[in-house]
């Protein structure tokens, strides 16, 4: 059986979350921090990161529309959408896998599902799929 025993249990794997939780177990606590979909939160996974990994191609191609000003031509530009969206997507998972090395370095348990405070010293866990 499952030593389901913490000193500390986070709710949220977001930016506030996953710090406390290293934070936590760096002290000496002995984490958890429980997650329904993915480490790093909304921000990391499908807000600000990808959003500014997008944003950058789309400077690239406003420096490239100007290069001919300094002498450098570089034909036409084409865009391709797919490719900047894979290339946010390998950015956001880079950054998702890292959270994921920073738990298991500093021992923090990753507990999958929704959690929620039962009462005085107790989270209770729902599967994502239950």
């Amino acid at each position: 059986m499952a030593d389901n025993s913490f000193d500390i249990v986070v709710i949220g794997a977001g930016p506030g979350g996953y710090v406390a939780a290293i934070k936590a177990a760096q002290l000496g606590y002995k984490t958890a921090c429980v997650e329904e979909t993915f480490l790093g939160g909304v921000c990391l996974n499908i807000g600000c990161i990808p959003t500014k990994a997008l944003l950058e191609s789309a400077a690239m191609i406003q420096h490239l529309a100007h290069a001919k000003e300094f002498g450098v031509n570089v034909g036409e530009i084409r865009t391709d959408m797919a490719q900047a969206v894979k290339r946010s997507r390998q950015v956001s998972d880079r950054l998702t896998k890292g959270v994921a090395g920073l738990f298991k370095k500093n021992k923090v348990t990753h507990i999958p599902g929704r959690g929620r405070l039962a009462g005085k010293g107790q989270v209770e866990v729902t599967a994502k799929d239950g």
